[in-house]
């Protein structure tokens, strides 16, 4: 058991399960979420094209989820249109979170064997794109284009459907202090964009020492965003998991326990 203070920085839908998984394992952990997650609005641009590729959900090959969050939004979208799942569609859950709530409601989706990253899920995916295929991406509004980019050279037709957004939070003066009465040894992010909103949010406070602190992340380019704003104890779980990250930490304090 470990008495370390952690700091969960997810949005406040998801920060229960993270928190409960880490105090069992003894952290003492804070919690201060630095992202917020909106639905788009209905009559949006993005609102809209999400109804109409609900409703032609059949004719798609392949659907990726890219998150938890799409994976809420999207299902109580579409589920209004689908009471049955269309016949031939592949599901996808980016990591194993997404894929159980998938799961959850009768879809029988793939996640990457690899890992939670688009690279991992390009490697399962990429050998089975045929060039007629048409590909269904659902995220929040912005985003790497990786997968995008390297579908249509695949010969796929990639579209979007994005349905939630993705805010900085406002942190008011008692979150402040209460942070800082905390005094986190270790912060745990799932996103890169998570990180750069600490850095503006967080970062100037004293226990917030970027030679000192420890920094979970869950993969190496988040590591590398890690690395090139200052920070220098980085741990790269390889998964945005709530259990890779609790059990990276402890692996790194049972390497450092005394023998």
């Amino acid at each position: 058991m470990t008495s370390m203070k952690v700091l969960v920085t997810r949005p406040d839908a998801q920060a229960k399960v993270t928190i409960e998984l880490l105090r069992k394992h003894g952290f003492k952990v804070h919690h201060q979420a630095c992202l917020d997650i909106l639905p788009v609005e209905p009559q949006s641009v993005d609102g809209l094209q999400s109804k109409q590729l609900a409703m032609d959900l059949d004719t798609f090959d392949h659907v990726i989820v890219i998150s938890t969050n799409a994976a809420q939004f999207w299902l109580d979208l579409v589920q209004d249109y689908w009471p049955q799942w269309p016949v031939g569609v592949q599901w996808w859950g980016m990591g194993e979170s997404t894929q159980a709530q998938l799961m959850a409601v009768g879809i029988a989706a793939k996640r990457p064997v690899m890992g939670d990253t688009s690279e991992a899920l390009l490697a399962d995916l990429l050998p089975q794109i045929q060039t007629h295929h048409k590909v269904l991406i659902v995220r929040g509004c912005g985003g790497r284009e990786t997968l995008s980019d390297a579908l249509e050279t695949a010969g796929a037709k990639v579209n979007y459907a994005q349905c939630y957004q993705r805010k900085l939070p406002h942190i008011n003066r008692e979150q402040l202090v209460s942070v800082a009465e905390f005094s986190p040894q270790a912060v745990i992010f799932q996103s890169g964009e998570t990180l750069g909103n600490f850095e503006a949010l967080l970062s100037g406070q004293d226990w917030c020492n970027k030679q000192r602190i420890i920094l979970v992340l869950p993969s190496a380019r988040v590591a590398e965003q890690a690395k090139i704003l200052g920070y220098q104890v980085l741990l790269t779980s390889g998964s945005a998991s709530n259990q890779a990250m609790c059990d990276t930490l402890l692996q790194t304090i049972q390497q450092q326990a005394p023998r």
